[in-house]
């Protein structure tokens, strides 16, 4: 009979440990512990939930982050999970080169010129610290793609002064008088280039940021973030 109880113990354990390394849920044994009020069990319990969950951490993901890696998700575990939530967001920003950016002086043709020549859903406004021999840009705005196409078809519906030259800074773009959607945001999101990349995700969430994230210093843009990079990161 002691012999059936403790292989029965034994059981309860190894079903406890299991169940926690799967989920890598401690209060497994904590719940099993409420449930059997088995005595003397609490420390088998809690010693075997936490080397399961020790082993199964070196070996895969836990259930519910490998279904969503499976989705090309796995940016979700990714940043909840593992250590690469404390890494550097300059680690997996995209390098923004001026080319891809919106000078603040701009004429409509360059405009649709950047425009047609990226995939980007997203342009930052720089004011560059020498066009001609610096690569690198003041942050000073951002606009998304359908701003750009409703801005150039308010300016310039019949494509006919693409010539003209503009400053996309023109408070009338960022607050327009008739109440109407705003074609320029003056104020992007940004965050410092050793910011983490959980940090950067908290912040989307609360900030709205639309889907990006600006990271700069001293002002000076390096690079941007997106939400689809940070939710489709290879784990």
């Amino acid at each position: 009979a002691d012999r059936g109880a403790f292989m029965a113990r034994c059981a309860i354990v190894g079903a406890s440990a299991f169940c926690a390394a799967v989920c890598r849920a401690f209060a497994m044994a904590i719940t099993v512990f409420e449930v059997l009020a088995l005595p003397n069990s609490v420390l088998p319990l809690c010693s075997s939930a936490l080397a399961a969950i020790f082993v199964a951490n070196k070996v895969s993901l836990p259930f519910f982050d490998a279904n969503l890696a499976t989705r090309n998700l796995g940016g979700i575990p990714a940043i909840t999970f593992t250590d690469k939530a404390i890494e550097p967001v300059m680690k997996v920003m995209h390098v923004v080169d001026l080319s891809e950016c919106l000078p603040q002086i701009v004429t409509l043709r360059h405009l649709l010129h950047v425009v047609s020549n990226s995939d980007h859903d997203f342009f930052p406004i720089v004011r560059p610290l020498d066009w001609d021999t610096s690569n690198q840009g003041l942050l000073e705005g951002t606009m998304t793609r359908r701003q750009v196409e409703l801005l150039l078809k308010k300016l310039d519906p019949h494509a006919a002064t693409p010539d003209r030259e503009i400053d996309l800074m023109n408070p009338e773009f960022q607050a327009p008088p008739d109440g109407g959607e705003p074609l320029v945001e003056g104020s992007p999101v940004r965050v410092s280039p050793d910011c983490t990349v959980k940090d950067v995700y908290l912040l989307m969430k609360v900030a709205e940021s639309d889907g990006v994230v600006y990271v700069t210093d001293r002002g000076i843009l390096q690079g941007t973030i997106t939400l689809s990079t940070l939710m489709s990161r290879e784990i």
